[in-house]
């Protein structure tokens, strides 16, 4: 049984933006004139009933149902969730679509799915302890990367043996982890760095002071881009030089949010504040709408997918029409 989004014009009334009350100007975030914008003025293309802690993407969207302790497939072509994804329990920590599979950790059986997408069957079951590590999992240099213990081991995966093969023990508390630009970058907030891999070492090989408390990591825009919740601030790491060649500032302290690269700019989501979109050629914070909501972000099917896990809602939405939704 199919669950349909639904379409703008038929949402309820309880969840119709058109419908809310703008919020009250914020006192916190960005002070420009013409950047803040109340999230009521930003219509989604579509909406659904779920609030997803994260978002994966292969060939379809897939998200987990926290009621279930399911992992259910999003078709973005026909705007429907449709059935969960067989003989996964309690997915946790994302997923990564990389070497024809899809790779989810299991916090039921502590174990690494692998997932074939065309028949959509678990493929393998690798046992790394996930789900009593940082929740979080990369791919790249034919690898799956994963935390694997609460002690913040960091495993590597072979997808052609189905095995861990390597291990590296990482300083206590880091809590991201992406790959970009031929390296895997680990966010790392007790250290206030952001620690950069080797991939044909195994070894960390540079260590980058960032702002205060480095939560979350994109890669994009030939960038390596941190979510830093001290300070409310995005520090742009340039691979290159391995130093922060800007910080731009959210001026949203001590929130917990979450931040995507792609469709031409850097998004984040913050409680309260649900969508801030920076432009990487000004390097700045071009608009930023407040009001209800904050969650997971992530980009797939040519659009940005917004969760609210307040309201219990799921959004797709269209990068242009975010875009030209200008300030009131």
């Amino acid at each position: 049984m199919y669950r349909r989004l639904a379409l703008l014009l038929s949402l309820p009334l309880t969840l119709t933006a058109a419908d809310k009350k703008p919020a009250a100007s914020p006192t916190a975030g960005i002070k420009t004139p013409g950047v803040q914008i109340p999230i009521s003025s930003l219509k989604p293309e579509a909406a659904l009933d779920a609030a997803p802690v994260w978002i994966g993407v292969a060939d379809l969207l897939l998200v987990p149902n926290a009621a279930k302790g399911s992992l259910d497939r999003l078709d973005p072509k026909k705007n429907e969730i449709g059935d969960a994804v067989p003989a996964v329990s309690k997915p946790c920590g994302g997923t990564v679509s990389a070497f024809g599979s899809v790779w989810v950790p299991s916090c039921d059986d502590h174990s690494l799915v692998r997932i074939d997408p065309k028949k959509w069957e678990v493929a393998a079951r690798i046992a790394t302890g996930a789900g009593s590590a940082p929740l979080a999992i990369a791919a790249g240099a034919d690898s799956v990367w994963l935390f694997s213990d609460n002690r913040t081991t960091l495993s590597r995966v072979d997808p052609d043996q189905n095995q861990v093969v390597a291990e590296l023990r990482l300083p206590a508390g880091c809590s991201a982890l992406v790959f970009g630009e031929a390296a895997l970058w680990a966010a790392c907030p007790n250290e206030d760095r952001v620690l950069r891999i080797n991939p044909q070492s195994n070894l960390v090989e540079k260590q980058i002071e960032v702002s205060a408390r480095p939560r979350m990591l994109a890669a994009g825009e030939g960038s390596i881009w941190v979510l830093c919740e001290k300070d409310g601030k995005v520090d742009r790491i340039d691979p290159k030089t391995n130093k922060v060649s800007k910080t731009i500032e959210l001026s949203v302290p001590g929130v917990t949010g979450a931040i995507a690269a792609g469709l031409g700019s850097i998004w984040v989501t913050l409680e309260g504040f649900p969508l801030t979109r920076i432009d990487p050629q000004s390097e700045k914070a071009v608009q930023q709408f407040y009001g209800t909501g904050g969650g997971a972000i992530q980009i797939g099917a040519n659009a940005l997918w917004l969760s609210n896990t307040r309201d219990g809602t799921l959004w797709r939405l269209d990068p242009k029409r975010v875009q030209a939704t200008l300030a009131e």
